[in-house]
């Protein structure tokens, strides 16, 4: 008993330890949080002081409640943002606190966090999805469940949960009946009634989504849904060996504990339930190909993912790691905190690309605020390859980055794509200043979204009316060669050892010296590779310089640099073509580079 009690105060202590991770992380990265949905609702919420939700999920509140406060009490846009990215953790925190502390589950912190760690990468980026935060009610309804006692208090606590949970994603209905089935491989029809109120529930919803809360954008989900079931193959050379792959490359951790789940019901002679729990792993993922066709990496896909990372982690947490001995118990603990732990250091690293992102736009931001205007056009097709998606939401993000000065004026900075969208519908109602874009497309209803300057929160954006204007080009142009070789220098910053034939982002610091901007559009950052006093390999791309160089002013900026494919010490030589036909500037300076 007494090893048993150690036991748990150690893995209580572990749980709460990797709480306290996540939420540093979460504080740390809170910028590069930002990013897609994540951003779009943040922005509505500090714009209209208000909750927002879309598609009448209002699950979203659980992750806006706390910068609402904040903003209610008049805190900075700083800390709003940092509540807003602190509280998807505190979210699961509670969830953990009441499994844990009123219906004594050991386990559910580590289901909590595993399933947000374990397959989970550039997703962490984006962390208000609703199938995240309907996971962990879930998590509770499985306790509730798992405790067989359904007295009348706990049946409405199980209503109440799976009404919750399906009415904002429906997806989780498919989670709740793996729940189920793993609860009926154990008991059998012990418990019909109760999984008859379970069935119930779910008839509710819909009929509540379809007499009150179905949107177009669902009906169109679905639509696909039933178009990808009826007319799209999915063959082993087109689909299968490529999953393979993918799976190899991103989910390891995750199918290693699929093995270890297989093997333990294995071991029990459970051979039924081994069959049924790997069967329904490929029903999973047979689901989500039917929602999401595709195998590329990304957020988007992470999210579609996630209903094959619970199903995976649910029986080892859940259900076996109850029946360890307490030897056992512990090796699982520690597993399962160094698990995530490794899965958080892997984070921390894999959203450099988003990092990237963010400092791209303070970049841009800083820049701009030094010119006149407040609102800017990138070219996308010149975005940096390297860096995380541009998103939508790269004109509301970078509101909110450039509010966290509040001294300085709000710049927003929009993708071409948008200015010009649909025949360049936007360009022609923007000409009007006193407009901005909030984004070219709302989030699900694909509508323009175009408001007015005067009804800016003023409280935390400096963001008065004017015209759109791009960020390069703006410049005079110049028409000799010398210009750019008496006033432009270039300093150039490798930062490590660089593995062959790779494209690696360098950075460099281009600094004009002159008493005129420079015109980034005649501008493209080249290289030459040089060994033993020889040019061996010339510029494998060229890269655009993201503004006008300001007179007088350094810009650092990431240049997109490819490796030489032979191993050995070589020495980079950044230049600067200038274009149209005004030729090379030949800066002599080289750095030395280490190529593995």
């Amino acid at each position: 008993m007494e090893r048993n009690q150690k036991y748990q105060r150690i893995n209580d202590l572990l749980t709460h330890l990797a709480f306290g991770i996540w939420a540093v992380l979460a504080l740390c990265f809170f910028q590069e949080r930002l990013y897609s949905d994540a951003g779009f609702f943040i922005s509505k919420v500090v714009h209209y002081e208000c909750f927002w939700m879309e598609l009448n999920r209002f699950m979203r509140i659980f992750s806006q409640w706390l910068p609402l406060i904040c903003i209610k009490l008049g805190c900075s846009l700083k800390v709003v943002l940092l509540a807003y990215s602190l509280g998807h953790v505190l979210f699961f925190y509670a969830i953990y606190w009441i499994g844990r502390y009123k219906w004594d589950s050991h386990q559910i912190g580590w289901l909590l966090i595993g399933t947000q760690t374990v397959g989970i990468l550039h997703g962490f980026c984006s962390p208000g999805f609703e199938l995240y935060y309907a996971s962990g009610f879930l998590a509770l309804f499985a306790i509730i469940l798992n405790k067989n006692d359904f007295s009348i208090k706990n049946q409405i606590y199980l209503f109440i949960l799976v009404i919750i949970m399906v009415i904002n994603y429906q997806l989780i209905i498919f989670m709740i009946g793996g729940v189920l089935l793993l609860h009926f491989a154990s008991y059998k029809f012990q418990y019909w009634k109760e999984y008859f109120l379970v069935m119930a529930a779910i008839v509710a919803c819909f009929l509540i989504k379809k007499t009150f809360t179905a949107h177009s954008y669902e009906i169109a989900k679905m639509e696909q849904f039933v178009l990808n079931l009826t007319e799209r193959s999915y063959g082993w050379d087109d689909y299968v060996k490529p999953l393979l792959r993918f799976y190899a490359l991103y989910y390891k951790e995750l199918w290693g504990l699929v093995l270890i789940t297989f093997g333990l019901y294995i071991r029990e002679r459970r051979y039924c339930t081994a069959i049924g729990y790997v069967a329904f792993l490929v029903i999973t993922q047979y689901i989500i190909a039917l929602t999401y066709p595709g195998i590329r990496h990304s957020r988007y896909q992470e999210q579609c993912y996630y209903p094959l990372i619970f199903v995976a982690c649910f029986p080892l947490i859940m259900e076996l790691s109850k029946g360890f001995r307490t030897k056992w118990k512990w090796v699982f603990s520690v597993g399962m905190f160094g698990l995530i732990v490794y899965r958080f250091v892997l984070i921390s690293i894999e959203i450099e690309p988003f990092t990237d992102r963010v400092n791209y736009m303070h970049r841009v931001i800083e820049t701009a605020q030094k010119r006149d205007g407040n609102k800017f056009i990138m070219h996308e097709d010149w975005w940096n390859p390297l860096f995380g998606g541009l998103s939508f939401t790269l004109g509301m993000e970078s509101m909110l980055l450039s509010g966290l000065v509040p001294d300085q004026k709000t710049i927003q900075i929009i993708r071409d794509t948008e200015w010009l969208w649909q025949d360049s519908v936007n360009v022609r109602t923007l000409q009007d200043s006193s407009l901005y874009l909030f984004t070219y497309r709302s989030f699900y209803d694909r509508t323009d979204s175009i408001y007015q300057h005067k009804d800016v929160n003023s409280r935390y954006f400096n963001f008065p009316s004017g015209k759109y204007r791009y960020l390069n080009g703006n410049a005079p142009k110049a028409d000799q060669i010398d210009v750019f070789r008496n006033f432009l220098t270039i300093n150039t910053y490798p930062d490590k050892e660089y593995k062959t034939s790779a494209s690696e982002n360098i950075l460099i610091k281009l600094t004009n010296i002159g008493s005129k901007a420079l015109n980034s559009n005649q501008i493209r950052v080249a290289y030459h590779w040089w060994k033993d006093g020889q040019v061996v390999h010339w510029e494998g791309n060229r890269t655009p310089l993201e503004v006008d160089l300001l007179p007088q002013s350094d810009y650092y900026q990431y240049v997109l640099v490819k490796m030489p494919e032979a191993p050995g010490r070589y020495e980079l030589q950044v230049d600067v073509i200038a274009g149209p036909v005004l030729g090379w500037t030949h800066y002599p300076a080289r750095v030395p580079i280490v190529v593995y």
